[in-house]
């Protein structure tokens, strides 16, 4: 009997009006293919309204990593280029939990007490950015009060000018 994977990518896509949906989809396929502890779960904005509601989702490209306790990873937009790294490593910290945050990270993370989001945003081309969304991955993995949002600010200029 084949085991559960360990991970879940829920993936949000339209046909129409997002050009990156279909190369985001392709690679997460090739992610799940690859990998058996990961499984993709491939749902439709348009079509798929309630879970899109469940999940908080309102624009796509949407990747959400998942694992047992911690749904708390997602990127909009996508996580291609410099940013595939971070992608690879959020799967591989949601399966295992192993974070290296040293013990004094840790005990500052046990201190919150109320729900935060760290939002990293990114444009494809940063060398800086991967670092940022490592940090914010781990800290949502370690703690169940963080959650971490990678944003493509060249697909959401929308939410730059929003968070100034």
């Amino acid at each position: 009997m084949d085991a559960e994977p360990s991970v879940r990518i829920v993936f949000f896509e339209q046909t129409f009006g997002c050009d990156t949906c279909a190369p985001t989809r392709r690679v997460l396929e090739q992610i799940a293919e690859d990998n058996p502890d990961v499984a993709l779960e491939t749902l439709n904005l348009v079509l798929d309204q309630e879970k899109a509601a469940e999940y908080g989702v309102d624009r796509v490209p949407a990747v959400i990593i998942s694992a047992p306790g911690c749904d708390r990873i997602r990127y909009y937009g996508a996580p291609l280029g410099n940013e595939l790294p971070t992608l690879l490593e959020a799967i591989h910290i949601a399966a295992t939990g192993e974070t290296a945050f040293s013990e004094q990270n840790r005990t500052r993370l046990k201190t919150l007490s109320a729900p935060m989001t760290l939002q990293v945003f990114f444009t494809p081309t940063c060398v800086y950015c991967p670092q940022m969304i490592s940090l914010a991955n781990r800290a949502a993995i370690e703690s169940p009060f963080v959650s971490a949002v990678a944003i493509d600010a060249t697909e959401f200029p929308d939410l730059v000018r929003r968070y100034n």
